[in-house]
């Protein structure tokens, strides 16, 4: 879970080598078809909403004679794939971005709660949670856990669906030509209906099950989750307007990737239902406000900073699903709201979805009257602060997106979804014959983040678990991990007990440095909203990359970089420091040249200072005090030599000594 309350420990973790002993082979989807269900999905009933629990997809992708996902894994593989010598791909697509395709989309059965089907891949995994929204009354049991723990968010969940419904829509060659359509469908299916079952009626979503004050104080298998488990709703008395509004958009985003793509009208026409009951709620229940307001226990992870651009969000995708264009000025004067003051060109996370509204508008109002060149005019402000970052953001020195106040929890995820954003905004321009130069420029971009993401980076780290030696061994993962103590976390056990294949962990710090430790959350959590801008790269990855991932010439064992403080390595310091002494010196000597001629004035006169001083000490010692009479004959009795003359100065002259005088005659017997 974010924003955990944890310490990292900062102990360098060892590195264990993760190759497979046999090449992957993709595996082949016979059908761009998935498979039915086992039960049928609920038909589409105008609202009110009722009640529904679907069972998920319980057929089996029809496995291939090559090696495939649908066979059960080992519990921890190993891989031996030989270093290359370049990146030139053998094949197209490239088998291991088909991998990474088929692994990114692993990672979510990983992450399921509930009652787990009998097709599950990740069997380490067990049934759990089956209680879930018994205390108030409903089945909330299934769905997804957020992250490295056991809570269930709506808000991460919604985002995480409908970049993934987009990329799918957008991307669908790539999972077309990876074989991976059917898990496409059961991982977006799982988290729908749950989603379904959220939302019972027109006035109710239920948000958030457990607490995080409970859940972080046990780190341990899913057969041990503690309680107790409450679960939290908004509603038309006590609302989360950026809650329903960003539901609303999962549910149009994907009733689109059911309807287009997935040949399932009638889901998708039960997840439109949905999407119109939702952002009719957070459009007219009152007063509208951000949900921790009325879900306080929210605000340990997910607060949301303000609720216009979920608006606009929803709107967005209403408009994507409908064309109606009651939608598109609805999204418009969300958007203007935002921008009363300057156009916002915020980075892309699951609470700012400002940027991924201009772009989405961009592409849904081409070739209408719906103000398609105000809206490109935005998604192409946006790309250009995304791709020059611009402040507060900026490149690492290994090439990073990296943006302040966003970047610190999950920096690998902040430039996984700029790069997505410009992908998408790449093709909706090329479709439509935009510039040249800008997509080429937007693709650079892009591209060279995925690169960064999969190793070309100065960790040699690619940053996804279990597709290289180098990849993070020690993610954040309760249930992964084999541990039994939040005491213990970083200790025990010394070696993950299970990969958490495909999982995109948090990523490096802004000195591109990774430590790769289990209780570092910011650097190590696995989370669904992580994964989800990385779903659609890797399909737009397959359909296009003619070259394989930079790890595919990365030999094992990471470079031993040198230590960093203040955002420098220690040696630059030291060199800093050492060039600051001699710069020192050499000011100096130059001021003192300059001044020659001041510093020997004032060198004579402290030194006359002290000869005068010297006298009068020492006339004092011989007895007395000093007077015109003695003071002469004092002196010329001392051996001491007078002051050399001032330069440009004539030496003293000292008057003659006064001749001696007789003995002094009382006037009574001077001689008449």
């Amino acid at each position: 879970m974010k924003l955990l309350s944890r310490s990292p420990l900062w102990a360098a973790g060892a590195l264990v080598a993760l190759l497979s002993t046999t090449p992957y082979t993709a595996a082949q989807d016979p059908s761009p078809s998935p498979s039915p269900p086992s039960q049928p999905s609920p038909p589409a009933v105008p609202p009110p909403v009722a009640a529904t629990t679907v069972a998920p997809p319980s057929s089996s992708p029809t496995p291939s004679t090559s090696q495939s996902w649908s066979q059960p894994l080992p519990i921890n593989p190993t891989f031996s794939d030989p270093l290359r010598e370049n990146l030139t791909s053998p094949s197209f697509p490239d088998p291991e971005y088909v991998r990474l395709l088929d692994y990114t989309l692993l990672f979510y059965e990983a992450q399921r709660s509930g009652k787990l089907p009998a097709n599950q891949r990740v069997q380490w995994r067990k049934d759990s949670a089956l209680d879930d929204g018994k205390d108030s009354g409903i089945d909330l049991s299934g769905g997804y856990y957020d992250a490295g723990d056991y809570l269930k968010f709506i808000f991460p969940l919604t985002f995480a669906m409908t970049q993934t419904c987009w990329g799918g829509v957008e991307f669908w060659d790539g999972y077309q030509l990876a074989g991976q359509t059917t898990y496409l469908d059961q991982m977006v299916r799982w988290g729908m209906d749950w989603l379904i079952k959220a939302h019972p009626n027109n006035n109710t979503l239920w948000v958030q099950v457990g607490l995080g004050d409970v859940d972080n104080d046990y780190w341990g298998p899913d057969s041990g989750i503690p309680k107790p488990r409450p679960s939290f709703q908004v509603n038309t008395t006590s609302p989360g307007t950026d809650v329903t509004a960003d539901a609303a958009a999962a549910f149009a985003a994907c009733s689109i990737l059911y309807r287009d793509k997935l040949n399932d009208a009638t889901y998708a026409s039960t997840l439109q239902t949905h999407a119109d009951s939702l952002f009719q709620m957070s459009e007219t229940a009152l007063p509208q406000q951000v949900y921790q307001v009325a879900v306080p226990a929210a605000s340990c992870c997910y607060a949301s900073s303000g609720f216009t651009d979920e608006l606009a969000w929803g709107a967005a995708w209403m408009y994507k699903l409908t064309k109606n264009s009651v939608y598109a000025q609805k999204a418009l004067k969300y958007i203007n709201s935002l921008n009363a003051q300057s156009v916002q060109t915020n980075p892309v996370t699951w609470d700012d979805k400002t940027g991924l509204v201009y772009v989405l508008m961009a592409g849904a109002t081409a070739g209408t009257s719906d103000g398609n060149a105000q809206w490109q005019s935005l998604a192409e402000q946006f790309a250009t602060f995304t791709h020059t970052a611009a402040k507060p953001c900026m490149l690492t020195k290994g090439g990073l997106y990296y943006c302040a106040g966003n970047s610190g929890d999950d920096s690998a995820v902040v430039a996984a979804s700029a790069a997505f954003s410009l992908h998408l905004l790449a093709n909706q321009m090329s479709t439509a014959g935009g510039d040249a130069t800008k997509i080429d420029a937007y693709r650079t971009f892009a591209n060279g983040q995925i690169d960064y993401l999969l190793g070309n980076n100065p960790e040699k780290t690619p940053y996804v678990v279990g597709v290289h030696s180098n990849s993070p061994i020690n993610p954040h993962s309760a249930p992964a991990s084999g541990g039994n103590s939040a005491d213990t976390l970083d200790t025990f056990p010394e070696k993950e007990a299970y990969t958490i294949y495909g999982a995109l962990v948090g990523g490096p710090d802004k000195n591109d440095r990774f430590l790769d430790i289990r209780s570092d959350w910011r650097q190590n959590e696995v989370a669904l909203d992580y994964n989800a801008p990385f779903n659609g790269l890797m399909a737009y990855q397959v359909m296009t990359s003619k070259t394989s991932p930079a790890y595919a010439v990365i030999p094992p064992g990471r470079p031993d970089l040198p230590p960093i403080l203040n955002g420098m390595a220690v040696w630059q310091i030291i060199l800093i420091v050492i060039g600051s002494i001699f710069v020192t010196i050499a000011i100096g000597a130059v001021i003192c040249y300059r001044k020659r001629h001041q510093i020997r004035a004032w060198a004579a006169a402290r030194k006359m200072n002290k000869h005068n001083k010297v006298k009068t000490h020492t006339l004092k010692n011989l007895g007395g005090p000093v007077n015109r009479r003695n003071q002469d004959h004092i002196v010329s009795s001392l051996d001491i030599p007078p002051p050399p003359p001032m330069r440009g100065q004539q030496r003293p002259v000292l008057p003659a000594p006064l001749p001696p005088r007789e003995d002094l005659v009382l006037l009574e017997n001077a001689r008449r």
